[in-house]
């Protein structure tokens, strides 16, 4: 097989290892794409759990209140049974005092349940709505993730389809040619082979010598680039006049 007939083959060689890369580099990505929709889906969880402490810190409060409330009404009934065992006026008055006091007391402490119980029913709509949110979002969650595994296993089946062919097509490539293609591909991470652009390297765009390029021309052996290492073709004129 002629020089020319070898950097078709690796020229189709590198179609197909380009593939390769991409579909590695998307298959590799898939498992990053599930990770960031499940740390969103926490992140909306933690929020509604939060809802859910400060609902616990206002009940908690609320019955805090409604105790301090009991025991204030309670000590009122007592000074009330108190009062009408006192005999002088004055002990009568002070006593009269500390009631409305205990009173006073008393309706600050039923205006701070009243607060407490708006903030619990404010809180309580927000984790119902919060709770509706998640429960809907964790089904998009499931079908996108179902979506994700039904693409990776598509792109794992075009891979060992590509790699298949990758591996039949290397075969008929020289042993020497295919060394010096992977070593550069490998070193270069795609691509290998490149086209000669004008004058230039289709690589790294620097001019080639006239000399080069009738080497390159003749294909009598591999030429490669000599400022990146990449082996270099011109396009079949022939080809490129029948596309």
């Amino acid at each position: 097989m002629s020089v020319q007939e070898q950097i078709k083959l690796l020229v189709a060689l590198q179609k197909l290892d380009s593939r390769i890369f991409e579909l590695r580099k998307e298959l590799e990505n898939q498992p990053v794409l599930i990770r960031s929709l499940d740390e969103a889906f926490k992140e909306k969880e933690s929020s509604l759990k939060k809802k859910e402490e400060e609902l616990k810190v206002l009940t908690v409060k609320r019955k805090e209140k409604e105790g301090e409330l009991q025991a204030k009404e309670e000590g009122i009934k007592k000074l009330k049974v108190q009062l009408y065992q006192i005999k002088t006026n004055k002990e009568y008055q002070a006593m009269e005092k500390e009631i409305e006091g205990q009173k006073a007391d008393v309706s600050v402490i039923e205006e701070a349940i009243i607060t407490v119980l708006d903030g619990i029913e404010e809180c309580q709509k927000a984790v119902a709505a919060e709770k509706a949110v998640i429960d809907k979002e964790r089904g998009h969650l499931e079908e996108e993730k179902k979506a994700i595994e039904a693409k990776t296993k598509e792109m794992q089946t075009q891979l060992d389809q590509v790699t298949a062919e990758r591996t039949g097509l290397a075969k008929n490539v020289e042993k020497d040619f295919l060394v010096k293609y992977e070593r550069i591909l490998h070193s270069k991470n795609n691509p290998a082979i490149v086209k000669v652009e004008g004058d230039a390297c289709g690589g790294c765009n620097i001019n080639l010598p006239p000399q080069v390029i009738n080497e390159i021309r003749m294909s009598q052996e591999i030429i490669f680039c000599g400022s990146c290492a990449r082996i270099l073709y011109l396009e079949d004129e022939n080809e490129n006049k029948q596309g």
